[in-house]
């Protein structure tokens, strides 16, 4: 039940709010960097590109404050400690490790990529680049927005599958500038393939996050929201791309990386029928506490 008022315009469109208001704070500044040239191996780069990078966050923030009603109390509440449970932490962290373990097994074994090696200086090397992702990467700047603020709502208009893909197709876009700042991991694939090669890279990118996102929805709605578990997968999820080159052995594991996490999204999909992807307790749990009404 409503008090009668007029919502206004950010009460009856707050995605459509959130995604205008995180494209440009991130390509403001990404499309800064890429006509001043500045590389994110800079400091004033690594800087911009970090609070580019957190634009989904800060567009949640301004938005939860301006919408008022208790939503920032809500939108915080997703790093509610009883949202997690060890289990669900071991799943989002082990998981995206798993299926790239997986993609290198079948690039070795099917395809004749190169042996993997693995040393302790590999396995330190990994353990840093974990922990340089979680906070540098883009798990602590961008879930507050995408899965905090945008999923509960996306979600109480449409089933959890095609609220999942939506949300997959505008993250990933939101990456294009990415793709043309200097130092960053997309431009060195660009670099890789000439510049011809950019729509289909881009194309490729954008459909597997499309996949991720049914992964982050599952295990966001399995525990009630929770944005740690949401973040602790992001960081391993980032963490999987770079695997394949630390250890030596690339050949197709990438492209293999996001095929198995499309067969897995969709083994989610078989085994959490009915579109909620939780079951609808899962599901209800979301809507009614994280975007009531």
């Amino acid at each position: 039940m409503t008090d009668g008022r007029d919502p206004g315009i950010l009460g009856r469109h707050p995605v459509v709010a959130f995604v205008a208001l995180t494209y440009v704070i991130s390509w403001a500044i990404w499309g800064g960097m890429v006509v001043a040239g500045l590389s994110i191996e800079t400091t004033a780069g690594t800087i911009l590109n970090v609070v580019a990078t957190a634009g989904p966050s800060i567009a949640a923030l301004i938005l939860a404050v301006a919408l008022g009603g208790g939503e920032l109390g809500r939108l915080l509440g997703g790093f509610s400690l009883s949202r997690v449970s060890i289990t669900w932490a071991l799943v989002a962290i082990l998981l995206p490790l798993g299926m790239v373990g997986v993609a290198v097994a079948i690039s070795v074994g099917a395809m004749g990529g190169a042996t993997p090696v693995f040393t302790t200086a590999i396995i330190g090397t990994l353990l840093a680049e974990w922990v340089r992702v979680l906070f540098l990467g883009g798990p602590l700047e961008e879930e507050l927005g995408w899965r905090g603020f945008a999923l509960p709502r996306m979600q109480a208009q449409r089933s959890a599958f095609s609220a999942s893909l939506m949300l997959g197709l505008i993250w990933g876009l939101w990456h294009i500038p990415l793709y043309f700042v200097s130092g960053t991991g997309q431009a060195e694939t660009i670099a890789g393939g000439g510049s011809g090669a950019a729509p289909m890279l881009i194309g490729a990118f954008v459909i597997w996050t499309m996949g991720l996102s049914v992964l982050f929805t599952w295990l966001f709605n399995v525990t009630r929201g929770s944005l740690i578990v949401a973040i602790l997968f992001h960081a391993s999820v980032n963490l999987g791309a770079f695997v394949p080159g630390a250890i030596g052995s690339t050949g197709a594991a990438s492209t293999l990386y996001a095929l198995v996490t499309w067969i897995v999204a969709l083994l989610v999909v078989w085994r959490y029928t009915g579109g909620t992807l939780a079951g609808d307790r899962g599901k209800t749990a979301i809507v009614q506490e994280a975007a009531p009404g």
